[in-house]
């Protein structure tokens, strides 16, 4: 039989769409409803919040600016509360109130403009709780 002959199984366009649609549904569905059944903890705020930090508190050159520091907790998420203490050299700022010791924290290493002409290598480390 030639491979242009009338003969061979043919679908429309609209009925080969419609068979994907469904099994496309189907595997959400099914994600879906395992991914609800899966046992889960509490998130993980910490990491999340220290990056929307550190963007807030950086300049164009990625230099965490002291001066900044009071707009820290804008970036924190919606309904928590957040602690932001950046150390550098003997110096050590803070803003927010003080952590319960069950708060979600981390930290990361980030150069500090100290002041004008003059960075150093400091921490910046984030309290999470609600």
């Amino acid at each position: 039989m030639s491979p242009s002959s009338s003969c061979r199984a043919q679908t429309s366009p609209v009925a080969a769409l419609t068979a994907l649609f469904v099994v496309c549904a189907a595997l959400s569905c099914y994600a879906t409803v395992l991914d609800r059944s899966l046992p889960t903890t509490d998130r993980d705020l910490a990491p999340a919040t220290l990056d929307n930090v550190e963007s807030a508190l950086a300049d164009d050159t990625g230099t965490v600016n002291l001066s900044r520091l009071s707009a820290a907790p804008a970036a924190c998420p919606d309904g928590y509360s957040c602690r932001v203490v950046v150390a550098v050299d003997d110096e050590r700022r803070v803003v927010g109130p003080d952590a319960p010791t069950d708060a979600d924290s981390d930290s990361t290493r980030v150069s500090v403009r100290i002041e004008p002409g003059r960075v150093g290598f400091g921490t910046l480390r984030v309290e999470v709780w609600r």
